[in-house]
């Protein structure tokens, strides 16, 4: 018995750096947070994991929300809460697990949830009167509309070496989908409408990935491609909104997996009469909070001066007495 014992602690042992490079290699390949640009009243600092869930949360906080799911995660810091951000612009990458930008603060995400649960930021943000869009670029035809207007693809600037536009239709459609964001660049700096809170941009890699191998220079350029129109879409939201706006990029390796749940969350569900609670909207908590201490403060004035009328001394305390002379007059 103990030389088996000993020859199945011996196969675990040797089974544990196996299940260390396995564990090694599910947390490099999570999704990550950069942050391009944010106000200085809000900070973002360290270098600890986010949970995936909590990216409406960690935007919706920098927006100046209340947070729905509260975490322990230290990476944001609002130094200013009257001066929060009046604005983000969210870039979805999808089908790409990590995508470094220089001068970006980088976070691992735990989980790949990520770029579903950033629909409920434009929730939050309606919950606020906050306007907001959408827009899965994949999708998108011709021109695509949003709050400020219609979006018109400018592919001016763009002159691919290694992308064949005409001959593979994946770069055709990647290349479309970066002439939008410099579209939206464009349409963030002229219009003088309204400009919406929050924007979400979602751009697919997925078919790119498959048309062409790691690391090749048609993939290369690509990404080239990418972090220009990156920048040029952070220019002109800092412009829009005066400087105070906050730029992500959140990579989704699982953008396919991760737009079904989307869209299959969008479908209307039939309601049963199950008793549910009443949905309250942001403004409850305040308001409750207003007429609960305006009531405390209201009862307590009530008792001290029902304590005071309740002992005072009609004769030294009340001014009606004062008002009358108690001397007889005497007749000379």
């Amino acid at each position: 018995k103990n030389q088996k014992i000993r020859k199945i602690g011996g196969r675990f042992t040797m089974l544990r750096p196996i299940f260390f490079v396995i564990t090694l290699f599910a947390a490099a390949n999570g999704d990550q947070l950069s942050v391009l640009f944010s106000p200085k009243s809000v900070e973002f600092r360290g270098n600890s994991r986010l949970d995936s869930e909590s990216l409406p949360d960690v935007f919706g906080a920098a927006l100046g929300y209340s947070v729905s799911h509260p975490t322990e995660w230290d990476g944001l810091v609002i130094k200013d809460p009257f001066n929060t951000a009046n604005g983000a612009v969210v870039i979805v990458a999808e089908g790409l697990d990590s995508f470094p930008i220089d001068g970006a603060k980088t976070y691992k995400l735990d989980g790949n949830t990520g770029s579903s649960a950033l629909s409920e930021l434009t929730q939050k943000s309606a919950e606020h009167q906050g306007v907001s869009f959408e827009v899965d670029l994949k999708e998108s035809s011709d021109s695509f509309t949003t709050p400020l207007g219609t979006v018109q693809p400018d592919d001016e600037e763009v002159s691919p070496q290694h992308l064949k536009p005409k001959s593979n239709k994946a770069d055709a459609d990647f290349l479309r989908q970066v002439a939008y964001v410099n579209g939206l660049s464009d349409l963030l700096v002229t219009s003088t409408d309204r400009i919406p809170t929050v924007h979400i941009v979602r751009v697919s890699f997925e078919a790119l990935l498959a048309a062409h191998e790691a690391n090749s220079p048609a993939l290369e350029e690509a990404k080239k491609l990418f972090v220009s129109a990156l920048g040029e879409l952070e220019t002109a939201a800092e412009k829009a909104f005066d400087g105070s706006v906050i730029v992500g990029l959140v990579t989704a390796s699982e953008g396919q997996l991760v737009r079904s749940k989307r869209q299959a969350k969008q479908e209307p569900a039939e309601e049963d009469d199950i008793n549910l609670a009443k949905r309250y909207n942001s403004n409850y908590p305040v308001i409750f909070n207003i007429i609960l201490w305006f009531s405390v403060v209201l009862a307590f004035s009530l008792i001290a001066i029902s304590i005071v009328i309740g002992t005072m001394d009609p004769g030294r305390d009340s001014i009606i007495y004062r008002m009358t002379s108690t001397r007889m007059k005497k007749d000379n």
